[in-house]
């Protein structure tokens, strides 16, 4: 046994590491990231076969409008990457447990605090424990299906996720009830030990069948960005969008989110539309004379340091549709030098 923590690693590479040999793979976390891109990304070569899924759908809660796009995403990349995957419910469900397998046989299991979303995984203050002992992994697995309802057939998860999108789509944006009430002024904070709350993204304009024009620019004090058919939750008022032309892959400029996301009831491609001030109008009126692109910010970039928020050192899911990638702090400030740097 060891104890893992989110200090000096993170449960995304805890996962990895458990996964070497492995061709099975149990999530049981009751809440999800919303886009599994990244993960299957980054797992795409590890010989994966087999993914089983417990989490929880519980009525008349607002994480429910949440799992629509996380049972959409986990289910499309099991598709497009080949992998057979069941989806189970258990609605009592609190612990977090992540356990692999090779040929039925179970190999090791991580019981801890952290559930398999973006924070959880990579940036919150979590620990737990991996074991190995393959008859305590055995009784984990069979008290979790024990407890946990059928497999849901592909008609059911469809169902589910037509009715949360229905829901979603007749009440437009649905917010989560706000109180004006702040206790954090009143914490004497340890010096040099916060971190910024701002998230960084990197994000697409265009697609595959309309790339983005080189006559166009992003240039305007205010921008409207837009998202696919999922709700972009995880974008927040004040949060970074690093944006790039679909077609060339040049960046385009950097965006600071200024409300929060609006879904556009005539819009069928990109409904979900946030308005955001342009941060480089200097270098986005230009951006086409820079050699600012995906490659290159990589390439001058630490090959051996993450570059997504969840410790990934890879935007291929960006290749596979995704609308954004979180981003790790320092690689996306590497990027915005870059764009401070191609005006100066």
């Amino acid at each position: 046994m060891k104890v893992i923590n989110n200090l000096y690693s993170n449960h995304f590479n805890y996962i990895k590491d458990i996964l070497v040999d492995a061709d099975e793979l149990h999530i049981i976390s009751p809440f999800l990231m919303e886009s599994f891109d990244i993960f299957f990304e980054e797992i795409k070569d590890m010989g994966l076969k087999k993914i089983s899924l417990i989490t929880t759908l519980k009525d008349d809660n607002l994480d429910l409008l949440k799992k629509s796009n996380s049972l959409h995403s986990f289910c499309l990349n099991c598709l497009t990457h080949a992998i057979e995957y069941k989806v189970f419910i258990d609605n009592k469900l609190h612990g977090k447990i992540y356990i692999s397998s090779k040929d039925s046989v179970p190999h090791q299991a991580i019981i801890t605090s952290a559930n398999f979303t973006e924070a959880g995984l990579g940036f919150n203050h979590e620990w737990g424990v991996q074991i190995d002992e393959s008859n305590q992994v055995r009784k984990i697995i069979d008290d979790l299906y024990n407890v946990s309802s059928h497999a849901l057939s592909n008609d059911e998860i469809s169902n589910i996720i037509s009715r949360i999108d229905s829901y979603t789509g007749s009440s437009g944006e649905t917010r989560k009830p706000k109180i004006d009430l702040k206790v954090s002024d009143l914490i004497k904070k340890k010096v040099n030990v916060s971190k910024s709350d701002i998230r960084y993204f990197i994000k697409p304009v265009g697609w595959s069948d309309r790339p983005f024009s080189t006559n166009r620019s992003l240039g305007n004090d205010i921008e409207k960005l837009h998202f696919s058919k999922r709700k972009p939750s995880a974008v927040r008022v004040g949060d970074i969008l690093i944006c790039y032309a679909v077609g060339t892959t040049k960046l385009l400029g950097y965006y600071e989110v200024i409300e929060e996301p609006v879904f556009l009831k005539n819009a069928d491609r990109w409904p979900w539309e946030v308005r955001a001030k342009n941060l480089s109008i200097e270098f986005s009126n230009r951006w086409n004379h820079f050699n600012n692109t995906i490659k290159s910010i990589k390439d001058t970039y630490d090959s051996n340091a993450p570059i997504t928020f969840v410790g990934g050192k890879s935007l291929g899911a960006l290749n596979f549709g995704a609308d954004r990638i979180r981003l790790n702090e320092q690689f996306a400030q590497h990027v915005i030098s870059l764009i401070k740097k191609s005006v100066e």
